[in-house]
Parts: C-alpha cells; sequence; structure tokens
C-alpha cells in the first residue's frame, strides 16, 4: 500500500533533522553543507531545501527537535502534583543539557558568538527561551491556582532552571569530566525543587 503524501514528507523531514543533528556535532555547524545532509539523510538536495529554507533554519529546527524529544515544551509539564511535575521536567532538562550532543552544540555557539552571532542568537531562540517560556507558563498556572506565590513567572523559571544547572554542567562545558554521579545529579535536583517551592509558598 502506498504511504499517504504527508507520512512520506514526515518520515524525510525527520531522516534530515536526524541527519543534520549528526553532521553538526561531528564537523561543526560551519563546515557542514547542505549537500552533506542530503547525502546523510539519503535525500536530493532540493527535499533539504524543500523542508528547510536555508541551513540556518535546519540549525534551529534542530535544536527544537532536541527539546520535543525531551519533552521539555508544552507536552512535557503535565500532571496533578506540582513537585513531581517538576522534578521529571527539571530531571530531563539536566539529562539533556548534560548530553554529549548539547554540551558540544553550547560550546559550538559560544566558540562562534564573534564571528557568527546568528548562530547563538538562533540557539537560544530554540532553545532556552523556549524552555524557560514553557515553564514560566506552568508556574504562571500553579501562582494563578493559588498554589505558588510568584511576582514574576518568567524570572522564577530562569531561577530554577540555571539553579538545577549546576557545577557539573559548567565543568562539561569547559571540557572538564563530570565529577558527579546519577545520584548526585538527582539529589541535587530534589534539592533545588524543594528550595524552590518552599521559598514560593509551596504548602502541598
Amino acid at each position: 500500500m502506498t504511504q499517504p503524501l504527508s507520512t512520506r514528507s514526515e518520515r524525510k523531514r525527520e531522516q534530515i533533522l536526524e541527519a543534520a543533528g549528526q553532521l553538526f556535532v561531528q564537523q561543526g555547524f560551519i563546515t557542514t553543507s547542505m549537500d552533506e545532509v542530503a547525502q546523510q539523510a539519503g535525500v536530493s538536495k532540493q527535499t533539504v531545501y524543500a523542508h528547510f529554507g536555508s541551513k540556518d533554519e535546519l540549525f534551529t529546527h534542530c535544536i527544537e527537535r532536541k527539546c520535543v524529544v525531551n519533552e521539555l515544551l508544552f507536552s512535557g509539564l503535565t500532571g496533578s502534583n506540582p513537585r513531581n511535575v517538576l522534578m521529571d521536567f527539571i530531571g530531563r532538562f539536566v539529562e539533556m543539557i548534560n548530553s554529549e550532543e548539547a554540551v558540544y552544540v553550547y560550546r559550538l555557539c559560544v566558540s562562534q558568538a564573534e564571528t557568527h552571532p546568528d548562530l547563538s542568537q538562533r540557539y537560544f531562540e530554540a532553545g532556552p527561551a523556549k524552555v524557560i517560556g514553557t515553564l514560566a507558563e506552568y508556574l504562571k498556572s500553579l501562582h494563578e491556582a493559588g498554589v505558588l506565590t510568584l511576582d514574576d513567572p518568567q524570572i522564577a523559571a530562569e531561577q530554577l532552571l540555571l539553579m538545577c544547572r549546576g557545577i557539573g554542567n559548567m565543568r562539561l562545558a569547559l571540557g572538564l569530566p563530570m565529577d558527579q554521579d546519577d545520584a548526585a545529579c538527582h539529589q541535587r535536583v530534589t534539592q533545588s525543587v524543594d528550595l524552590f517551592l518552599r521559598g514560593y509558598g509551596y504548602q502541598g
């Protein structure tokens, strides 16, 4: 049976994103060409451009895809217990930012910041800004429900994410070995979430 056009198109789109993500990590954004992406994805160059108008746009969608795969956009904040919801969400966030791929892309953007500031801007808007916005919307809903008392959900979201990022992620970004095991990372997340909730009046 012939696949629907939309299904085939979506499959090719995923192939392109997967291939581009691998190439960006393996050889960097600047040196990766759309021809190489097409070859790696097993599609034509025209197909790549039909889905993504430029390499910059493709990079943006690769960052967004990483957040979607790790459930760090709106679908990832569900549940009736705020503490459990935040623990799950922050746990996925920490796991993602500590991954080899995420650390590499972050270093890449920092190293190219002076010569390609647009790359850093795209990275920030497609990744960190969207995750912060997602968390801020959830925290706002908790404030409106009287669960938390917040002056500014956006600032609160930034506080929680940066607090949970931890020194371990900084070490990885600097090329130093991670000095915490999974248990220690989980403990940091637990302590940070509990401190955050107490600070904003959670009574659960």
